[in-house]
Formats: structure tokens, sequence, C-alpha cells
């Protein structure tokens, strides 16, 4: 069946079981990328990606220090060390790790390591080791990671143990010989998506699938390698042939199929994995909501005004009002939430920290524009809704006002009186 159009139901459908980690528009932008006869493909695609929230993550966190170390004696230290280099995702997993009620109980005998060379060992104390990554692909980084960094360490730990928020069958078999226990939910461990085992598609139905996402992943990556004079593209299905379906609220593994994540040329990635596509998508967000505010300040509302416009400025007898950096950030964030953006994402699009977030929720309680519970009160969908109103009614004009005073005109003048003549 051949479709050339996506209708709301559908959108909604997409929407949520990507968990509203996207915006409705970013999926239709992404939609674009394919031919208007292959978009059936492309929604199966999407109807078959799990994306983990934040919330989930910090679950399972939970879940696996529970279940590895239901105690931490008081002679014990658990050392909890990220995969890989700072920025990494293993560094992000850290972050959500230390907002689990597990960490807020036992935080006083955990220490977090980012590099075991530098770790300081104390006399009578029993360290263990506690990896953790958000994604295992292939294997082969935890592999050659754990060999190389870890392993000389080994002698200073009494076990070393790994936490996953999800993986591929594969890569999780070839880790698990590494580890004195591993933690990573039975239903987060994935088979191939193209795989004869797997029924994402429905059985013997995934070769067309697997040459639609081939087919686009063989521009998005490039060749590997030649074969016998013939071009091998190793990554077109993800990063060494792994074909997996997942992705988080905060990025991509290249372990997923590249057309979701991919930020090359003129392709629209749906849930990128580069961090500059993210920075540049910030950017033009902050940019937009500065535009937003200067036309709320000449056209909007006194409840506008008194709640997006709290700054005096003292110019001699006259006082003005402004928005100050904290205004911004409450406007940001109305946005963002009647958008469905999770806490974590906003605080990522607006370069602030969870506690900055929270203070700032705090001051629209203050003000009734959030519940007790962090949710849009009716005052704050009111306000909402009448910025909306005021951007979209006075845009235009503003636009056309703006255009008007710098065009070029030609001026067709012809003097009455020319040397001393009329």
């Amino acid at each position: 069946m051949n479709i050339d159009y996506i209708d709301n139901t559908t959108l909604d459908i997409l929407s949520t079981r990507l968990k509203n980690s996207v915006s409705q528009l970013d999926i239709l932008k992404w939609l674009n990328n394919f031919e208007k006869s292959e978009l059936k493909f492309a929604i199966d695609i999407l109807q078959n990606l799990t994306v983990f929230t934040t919330f989930e993550i910090e679950e399972i966190l939970n879940e696996g220090l529970n279940t590895i170390f239901p105690t931490i004696e008081n002679e014990e230290i658990l050392v909890i060390h990220p995969v890989g280099n700072f920025g990494k995702s293993g560094s992000m997993v850290s972050y959500f790790l230390q907002k689990t009620d597990y960490h807020k109980s036992n935080k006083v005998k955990i220490q977090f390591s980012p590099d075991l060379n530098t770790f300081s060992f104390k006399e009578g104390k029993n360290y263990k080791l506690l990896l953790i990554d958000d994604f295992v692909g292939s294997g082969n980084t935890i592999d050659k990671y754990f060999t190389k960094d870890v392993l000389p360490h080994s002698g200073n730990f009494m076990s070393i143990n790994f936490i996953g928020i999800a993986g591929m069958n594969s890569g999780v078999k070839k880790i698990t010989p590494h580890f004195s226990s591993i933690h990573i939910p039975n239903s987060n461990i994935y088979k191939k998506a193209f795989s004869s085992e797997a029924s994402y598609f429905g059985y013997r139905k995934q070769e067309k699938h697997r040459e639609f996402a081939y087919k686009y992943g063989i521009l998005l990556t490039g060749a590997t390698n030649k074969k016998k004079s013939k071009l091998k593209f190793k990554n077109a299905l993800g990063y060494n042939n792994s074909q997996a379906l997942v992705s988080f609220s905060y990025g991509s593994p290249n372990n997923t199929l590249p057309i979701i994540w991919a930020n090359k040329n003129d392709w629209f990635p749906l849930l990128p994995r580069f961090f500059p596509n993210k920075i540049d998508k910030a950017r033009k967000f902050r940019k937009g909501i500065s535009s937003e505010l200067s036309i709320l300040k000449e056209f909007g509302s006194e409840n506008i005004r008194e709640n997006f416009f709290s700054l005096e400025v003292i110019r001699g007898r006259k006082t003005f009002t402004s928005a100050n950096k904290i205004d911004f950030t409450l406007y940001a964030i109305i946005k963002l939430t009647r958008a469905g953006v999770n806490p974590n994402n906003i605080c990522q699009k607006l370069g602030i920290l969870s506690k900055d977030y929270e203070d700032i929720l705090d001051l629209g309680k203050e003000r009734e524009i959030f519940t007790n519970g962090n949710n849009l009160s009716l005052y704050g969908l009111e306000l909402f809704q009448d910025a909306k109103k005021c951007i979209e009614r006075n845009k235009k004009n503003l636009e056309y006002e703006t255009k008007d005073i710098f065009a070029v005109r030609e001026i067709n003048y012809k003097p009455k009186i020319f040397n001393g003549k009329s």
C-alpha cells in the first residue's frame, strides 16, 4: 500500500510511540526525507522504534542497583565508572544515576570515577566497581574498553559489574563473561531488525524494509572498504551491521539505523547522534524565543507583561520593563512543556541544570502558572494561548512593516528648476 499523506491520527500514534521525545513537526520533517511512495516503510520503521525516556532510564538504573547491590556494608565503597571518555553516553547515564532513589539513600558510600588511573583507594575499604552505559551494540566497544582500561585495575575490586539500559542480543552475550553480574532488562535486549529470527515487520516480510533502510543508509554512512573491487557498506544499517531500532530521548546510538540519526547533507535527523546538531537546533530555538518575546513586549496583554517582563530599567525619570534571563527561561519552559518535551530535554535545549529547571518551576508556581505536580495550571494554559494568539496576530504585520521600512524604493524625482530655468 502506497500513501502520499499523513493523517492526524497516524501522526498522533507515531508521536505516542516515540513517547513525545520529538515534536510532530519533527516527525513530518523526517518523513519528508523520503519519496512519497516510501512513506509506508518509513512509518513502519517509526512504529517499531523504541525510545527510552529519562524516567524509564532512572527506573532501570534504580532497579539494577537494588538487584546487584541490595546493601552496601559500612566498609564497602561502590565505584561508578561510565564506559568511554567524558561526554560520551556513559557520562549521560551517570547524570541519571545520581537522580535515583538508590543513590540518594547511599550516596555517602558511592563514588564516581571518570578515570580509574587517577582513582584514590583507601586502606580498610572494600571496593566494588560498576560500569554503566546506555546501550550495548556489537559489544566490541565495551569488550575493548574493559580489556584496556578496566582489567589492569581488576585486582583492586571485590567484583566488577555492569548496568545497561538496552542492548543487542549478540553484544550482551559477548560482554557477559567480563562481569561478576550484569543487569539489562530481558525485555530491552533485542535481535537485529531485519533478522529472520525477528518479527518487527512480520515474518518473511522484512526484506523490503531492509532494502529501504539500506538504500538510504549507504548514502548517509558511505563505504567502509572494498572487497574484491566491490564497495562494502558495513555501517549502512547501523555500526557493524547492528540493525538496532533503539533510541533515547537525548539521542541515538550509532548502532541504530542511520536514517534515524544521521546528520549529513540535507538529511533531517529525527533523533540526532551528533552534539553539534543539537547545539545548532538549540541556538535557533533560543533565537525564536527572543523574537517572540519582543512581539509580546510590544503587543502583549497586561498578564503577559506582568509574568514575562519583570525586570525594571530606570532611565532618568522613566521606568521601563524588560525580560530577564529567568523570564526568558520560564516562557521557554512553558512552550516546551506544552509541546510535550520531557524535563531532561528541556534542560539540554536551554543549557540549564536540573536544579535551575526546578527553581524556575517553583517561580512558575508562585505566579500560579504551574501546579504542584509541575503541570501547567489553567491560568498557565490561558497565558500560553493568549501569547500564542498575540504572536500569530502580530508576527505577519511585524514582518510586513519591517520589509516595508527597509525596502528600496524607486524615486522618480523631476526638479522644477534646473540651471536657473523652470
